[in-house]
């Protein structure tokens, strides 16, 4: 691999812009791409099975929507509940090592919902499964925080953030299809062998803990990561744009920690809301086939996918991330506003996929920026377990909220139950963006 000479928006420290050797992108990129997709597939593809006929029949859900919606809310209550935990564990023992006995937890669980039975031994499989993905925002957060510089934190998270649309973009095709050849159950099957056969042969293999671990960096760049803030022993961290007085103090003690939990758990409702239930909405509502409605999912994540870079570059130069957040809530709500107002078919279409964009492609990147505005690199691991813990378990009950919405009123009332979360997060963002972060 040949060194990638790069031109930085930050100074260096002569006040010069530096170029550096840019192989820390591709070095670190590649595993934790692979393992937040297959991670994606695992926990909206359920929102694809529980599309299937036989699923639905097998299991005895024809009709009990909020049972379905069940099914995510167990596995993101369980997903943020471990996220703590797992957060601590990782300062301390680091991500590469977490990351491969999650991995391996988190194939043996789909495997058990494979063989599932019945509702509650899946209930139980879709739990379990919640606890072993719990690693992966700490994870990657704590990774992007020893692997860059502040000034590229933006546009590293919009890497594997990335990773994460490309999940959902693909898991209508990966998950129809494993269902068409095989059968539901089949689908679970799929997913316990990449977990297994893919993620933790790719992590043991590619991941490093820290850029000092990985002998293809050279000296000069690994120098560039720890005096722009990376770097595992970068104990003197000062969050980027936060006053040296105010980076002392623990994070958790400053109210902006705790709305941008809030921040969290709104985004958390709407990603998780939109994803579980677009199928269903795709297939109920507007009465598009199965290749239709995959086709339709996939645009929405790859436009997300699109999206991401320029926000990360925007908050990258600006050093403001808050306000992309509230844009992002702003434009989801007027969207899902359009989409119950208005009755022609392209429009609703078009007008429920630029929510999800405003929702996955702005307001998760963006929310994730913040984080590294206030957390310190030494602690980013237990920072993101509990604002992104915290977010993922109450955020959870969003697919639920939705379900119940559905059955008593039809999805205008579900996407009016988001509009008003999404109104309450553009207010958070703002108080957040006022503060300067």
């Amino acid at each position: 691999m040949t060194d990638v000479q790069e031109p930085l928006s930050s100074p260096g420290l002569d006040g010069a812009a530096e170029r550096v050797p840019a192989r820390r992108w591709w070095l670190f990129s590649p595993a934790v791409v692979v393992i937040w997709i297959v991670g994606m597939l695992d926990k909206t593809g359920v929102g694809i099975i529980v599309a299937d006929d036989k699923f639905l029949s097998d299991m005895h859900l024809e009709g009990r929507h909020g049972l379905i919606g069940l099914l995510t809310t167990v596995t993101l209550v369980f997903y943020g509940a471990s996220m703590p935990v797992w957060g601590m564990l990782i300062d301390r023992y680091g991500p590469r090592r977490c990351a491969l006995i999650g991995m391996t937890f988190w194939g043996l669980t789909t495997l058990a919902a494979g063989v599932a039975a019945n509702v509650p031994t899946l209930l139980i499989a879709r739990g379990a499964l919640g606890v072993a993905e719990g690693f992966l925002w700490p994870m990657s957060n704590a990774l992007t925080a020893r692997w860059f510089p502040h000034a590229e934190r933006s546009r590293a998270k919009s890497v594997w953030i990335g990773g994460i649309n490309v999940g959902f973009a693909l898991s209508g095709f990966v998950i129809t299809g494993a269902i068409a050849v095989s059968s539901w159950r089949g689908a679970f099957f799929l997913l316990t062998a990449l977990a297994l056969v893919v993620c933790v042969p790719v992590a043991w293999f590619l991941l490093r803990d820290d850029p000092a671990q990985e002998p293809r960096l050279g000296e000069e760049e690994r120098a560039f990561i720890v005096r722009g803030g990376g770097g595992a022993a970068a104990v003197a961290d000062v969050p980027d744009g936060v006053p040296a007085s105010r980076a002392a103090r623990s994070e958790l003690r400053l109210w902006p920690f705790w709305v941008s939990a809030g921040v969290w758990i709104t985004n958390n409702i709407g990603v998780y809301g939109l994803a579980s239930w677009f199928p269903t909405y795709l297939k109920d509502e507007q009465h598009l086939g199965k290749g239709s409605a995959s086709a339709y999912i996939a645009l929405a994540f790859v436009l997300c996918i699109v999206a991401g870079p320029f926000v990360g570059l925007g908050m990258d130069r600006t050093g403001r991330k808050a306000i992309w957040t509230c844009g992002g809530f702003v434009a989801a709500a007027l969207c899902l506003v359009v989409a119950a107002g208005v009755t022609a078919l392209p429009v609703q279409l078009c007008a429920v996929i630029v929510a999800i964009i405003g929702i996955e492609g702005f307001t998760t990147l963006a929310a994730q920026g913040v984080l590294h505005s206030i957390a310190p690199a030494r602690t980013m691991g237990r920072a993101a377990g509990l604002m992104i813990g915290i977010g993922n378990f109450v955020g959870a009950f969003g697919s639920t909220a939705m379900g119940f919405f559905v059955d008593h009123g039809g999805f205008d009332s579900a996407f009016a139950f988001l509009i008003a979360v999404f109104v309450v997060g553009a207010g958070a963002s703002l108080a957040l963006h006022r503060a300067r972060y």
